[in-house]
């Protein structure tokens, strides 16, 4: 298998003594590709720069989403390790597995870029706990199904599952306050949830898709700014586990904060229909077709 393949694939980057993936092994299972495309982007610690967070801002993201996720994962029988590389001037995160230890990797690089604000980066964060705990569809191997939730798959969960639970804990009502709101975003939220709490936190995930959008737009020199008023109308025929465009990673983040499905609703390792929505049965919220096949048998 050539490099190009493995990386496509999102292969293992390293397996010890044989192909067998247990929790008993030693196998160090990293996901190829990082949250954002590769890039050679540096933002280091100093580095006079207008927007990103600090790195307390930083680390009560990481120390927030450790503590909400904490029960979960141990009741999976894993644990979590979050790197905080604050110093680490490297745009990106990423994901990986080693044994039963379910590893983030967040740079201080990615946080104080221009376009991340809080939402953002807590979006991030919540991408990669999704590779491990997104459900289906998994990351499709020559050795069959992996464990990590595919790139749409832990993009859906980010907003449909993690940052609903996230943002339970803050006053959204005085956050929102002011801010200029993206219409189309609010006239789907208010359409969507009649609980104003509800509401309020499908808007506050907006800043956050909107955040992650535009890094996605600089890092990638697009000229066509993402919004929520242009969604990508490709349709796959084949379910795309590697980054999606810009528009259609947007349009996923917009399906995930306006599906009905509580945040309580477990998602499924085989079935991407539990604890999500689905077409035809929900007319919203289901997720998109510029990356999503649905399976057909």
């Amino acid at each position: 298998m050539t490099k190009s393949v493995i990386t496509r694939a999102c292969a293992v980057l390293a397996i010890v003594a044989t192909l067998g993936f247990t929790h008993h092994s030693h196998e160090h299972n990293e996901l190829c590709a990082g949250f954002v495309p590769e890039n050679d982007m540096k933002i280091p610690v100093g580095l006079f720069n207008v927007g990103g967070i600090s790195e307390e801002q930083f680390n009560d993201v990481l120390t927030r989403l450790e503590r909400l996720y904490k029960e979960d994962i141990e009741r999976k029988g894993d644990r979590l390790k979050i790197n905080r590389l604050w110093n680490d001037p490297t745009v990106n995160a990423s994901a990986q597995r080693s044994g039963n230890t379910q590893i983030l990797n967040m740079y201080g690089g990615l946080a104080r870029h221009p376009a991340t604000n809080i939402e953002g980066f807590a979006l991030v964060a919540c991408h990669e706990l999704g590779h491990h705990n997104g459900g289906a569809p998994k990351i499709r191997s020559m050795w069959g199904n992996a464990w990590a939730t595919n790139e749409g798959g832990s993009d859906y969960f980010a907003t449909m599952k993690c940052l609903r639970r996230f943002f339970a804990e803050d006053d959204n009502a005085a956050i929102l306050k002011d801010l200029d709101l993206d219409p189309v975003a609010d006239a789907a939220c208010e359409a969507q949830f009649p609980d104003e709490q509800d509401r309020l936190i499908c808007l506050r995930t907006s800043l956050a898709g909107q955040s992650v959008a535009n890094l996605f737009q600089d890092l990638r020199k697009e000229q066509t700014p993402p919004n929520f008023g242009t969604p990508d109308k490709s349709v796959v025929s084949k379910t795309n586990d590697n980054h999606p465009a810009t528009q259609c990673r947007l349009d996923t983040y917009f399906a995930g904060m306006i599906c009905v499905a509580k945040e309580s609703e477990a998602v499924s390792d085989t079935d991407y229909k539990e604890g999500s929505c689905y077409a035809p049965r929900d007319a919203a919220g289901f997720r998109p077709r510029c990356w999503f096949a649905p399976p057909t048998n």
